[in-house]
């Protein structure tokens, strides 16, 4: 019988804020197999204008259960 146990490729995790996230999402809002930006971390607006495309140079400060970005 196979293995059950999953584990996610660490090439397949958010740049910025460490969270799974699917080939298909790299795919469509990445760039050259990265993304730096997820739906955890990201607003849809902010995913819809390429944002997850561009390497952050921002630092995140947790508030909370919630990360907010400081520009």
């Amino acid at each position: 019988m196979p293995d059950q146990t999953s584990s996610t490729d660490p090439n397949r995790r958010c740049r910025r804020c460490g969270a799974a996230v699917s080939r298909r999402f790299i795919r469509v809002f990445g760039v050259e197999d990265e993304v730096h930006g997820c739906l955890g971390c990201l607003h849809r607006d902010q995913l819809s204008n390429g944002e997850a495309a561009k390497e952050s140079d921002r630092t995140p400060i947790q508030e909370g259960t919630r990360i907010t970005w400081t520009v």
